[in-house]
């Protein structure tokens, strides 16, 4: 696999877009930061120690972002709530139900996911297999939560599967984006509600998160963290009952984190010109070079996961090989900004000697 292969779908220049002075390949534990994003938040946080910062014009980026990220997962922007933690979203979901409520979930989930409702001490989880879950749902579920593409290992959910099976039993599906949206096509799911982060795929500061879902989906739920930020008209709500809630998705937004967003802008448009399926083809090529050098099958995600000892580790470290150890294996991500040179790297340090 050459360079200028493994580029072919992306537009010319997106490495020049990244500046690593590493072999990185961690986009599952954060993406690498665009210098362009750098900028603009940099830039934002000068305006502020000037005194010369507006906070207002944070609004029209935001929803700039809210429309960006309705691209990506399929809705209408009015139909998406910002935040800055996924657990905050999923405490919506876990909050809404009644007591006694049936909630299916995988094992070894990502504790974002699953804690909210384990917290409910008053409902019902159970456990299986992540890849058994589809074939877990049963009638009387009320909820099923899961990622996408799992964070310890990267294993791929058939999406639109599970919610068929959820929906025949008459449960709702909370799916968690936050390892797929950026590179995985995330945008015809059926799913009921959808979370995620922008700081890992999506290429943005830390400080974003984002709820989508249907609009009968989303009138369950109830703003619990309700502020002034998710007001009809912020600036003209900020004091005093009575409540005026956003019509829309905006009811549930908490204030934004002003230089995360400012950030995360120009990572979706970069991302969305890039083009998301081109990103999963490049992504998938790249991991599977990683894979056939390991000897091992080829597969459909971004992420590899393989055991490696602590002298291998250190030999990574020493390489300047930058990947993350999840659930006792070594985890290698790869996003857009990788090339095979990359994998060239990194298998000199894991090939067995």
């Amino acid at each position: 696999m050459t360079h200028a292969r493994t580029f072919s779908l992306l537009p010319p220049g997106v490495r020049n877009a990244f500046a690593p002075t590493v072999t990185y390949l961690n986009a599952a534990s954060y993406g690498l930061l665009p210098t362009a994003v750098a900028d603009e938040v940099a830039a934002a946080e000068q305006r502020r120690v000037r005194g010369e910062f507006d906070i207002s014009a944070v609004d029209g980026i935001v929803a700039n972002c809210r429309a960006a990220l309705g691209r990506l997962l399929g809705v209408e922007a009015s139909r998406v709530a910002i935040g800055a933690h996924v657990s905050q979203f999923v405490g919506l979901v876990a909050e809404s139900l009644p007591v006694g409520a049936n909630v299916l979930l995988p094992e070894s989930e990502f504790t974002s996911v699953i804690w909210p409702f384990l917290a409910r001490r008053d409902i019902r989880v159970r456990t299986v297999p992540f890849a058994e879950l589809a074939a877990a749902v049963r009638p009387g579920d009320d909820v099923v939560a899961a990622a996408v593409v799992q964070s310890a290992d990267g294993a791929v959910m058939d999406a639109p599967a599970l919610v068929a099976a959820a929906h025949a039993a008459g449960a709702r599906v909370l799916l968690d984006v936050s390892q797929a949206a950026g590179w995985f096509p995330v945008h015809d799911t059926g799913a009921d509600w959808l979370v995620g982060v922008g700081y890992k795929w999506l290429l943005g500061p830390k400080g974003t998160a984002f709820l989508a879902g249907t609009d009968e989906a989303l009138d369950t739920l109830r703003p619990v963290a309700a502020g002034w930020y998710a007001g009809d008209d912020p600036w003209d709500s900020v004091y005093d009952a009575p409540l005026r809630l956003a019509p829309d998705a905006r009811r549930f937004d908490l204030s934004p984190v002003w230089p995360a967003w400012i950030g995360q802008l120009p990572a979706l448009e970069l991302l969305l010109s890039a083009g998301i399926a081109n990103i999963r083809a490049h992504n998938v090529a790249i991991a599977n070079h990683l894979r056939v050098g390991l000897h091992l099958p080829v597969g459909n995600s971004a992420i590899v996961s393989v055991p490696a000892d602590a002298a291998t580790l250190e030999r990574l470290r020493a390489a300047k090989v930058v990947g993350a150890v999840r659930a006792g294996r070594l985890r290698l991500a790869c996003h857009l900004y990788n090339t095979a040179d990359d994998i060239d790297r990194a298998l000199e340090v894991l090939r067995p000697r």
